[in-house]
């Protein structure tokens, strides 16, 4: 079962960002449960190249490999499916119209503007693209729209149900930013408007995803009813991870 499939059954799908470039991060947290990574290339420094590498590792593993666009770009949606994701993470989509048009980038003419050329995607020709033509769009592509800002709050069910959206993710640190509470994330508030997007898509059956910057963030966000929420970040971890041995030893800063 994919992860699109997953998402339609309900089931709560745990990842992380993958924001280190290289390999062998990759290849070594692939050896744990994990649903999916999303690999960063809107904050993080990694490009087309370095993404078509950092996928390598997850081949035949089971986790599925998605990527947040730096902008809710064509050009940049249509490479980064090229090289084989199952799915993107578009930023900053404010509005209904905005939504439309990640769907557009994201499908084949003559329902969308995606330029034909997906290489990897399709193993180099081993796939027929006629058949990854009728297959992915409907089958395996999973979209996702970020929810970061307040206009995305105030607009969120214009953008939920867009046919062919099927989750709505919020940045937590980008939206209480935007909310004039940065980082309170127990702010009445906050509390509100992720709320409302939860609320949201349960109304058009899309899955809820959220970030979690710590366990306690990712227990509460279960219980809340959200779907696909991030164990923080490949960095995150290994920084929380020493952190918490150092202060064992009295070390801190």
């Amino acid at each position: 079962m994919n992860l699109k499939q997953r998402m339609k059954k309900g089931d709560i799908l745990l990842g992380t960002w993958i924001t280190i470039n290289h390999p062998d991060v990759v290849d070594a947290l692939s050896e744990l449960p994990f649903d999916w990574f999303v690999f960063d290339l809107e904050h993080a420094p990694l490009d087309i190249s370095n993404l078509e590498i950092l996928l390598m590792p997850l081949k035949n593993t089971g986790i599925a490999p998605l990527a947040r666009a730096p902008w809710n770009d064509m050009i940049w949606i249509k490479r980064i499916l090229d090289v084989g994701v199952e799915g993107i993470v578009a930023p900053w989509i404010n509005s209904g119209r905005e939504a439309e048009l990640f769907v557009k980038y994201a499908t084949y003419p003559p329902k969308g503007l995606r330029g034909v050329g997906p290489r990897r995607a399709i193993r180099y020709g081993n796939i027929r693209f006629d058949e990854y033509y009728k297959r992915f769009e409907t089958e395996d592509r999973v979209l996702i729209a970020q929810i970061e800002t307040r206009d995305a709050i105030e607009n969120v069910e214009d953008i939920v149900s867009v046919d062919g959206i099927d989750g709505a993710y919020i940045g937590p640190m980008d939206l209480s930013v935007n909310l004039g509470i940065p980082l309170q994330y127990s702010h009445p508030i906050f509390e509100e408007a992720i709320t409302k997007v939860l609320k949201v898509c349960q109304k058009y059956d899309k899955t809820p995803g959220i970030h979690g910057l710590s366990l306690e963030l990712v227990r509460k966000y279960i219980d809340m009813g959200f779907r696909f929420i991030a164990i923080m970040s490949d960095i995150g971890v290994m920084l929380s991870g020493f952190r918490n041995i150092l202060q064992q030893f009295n070390r801190s800063k």
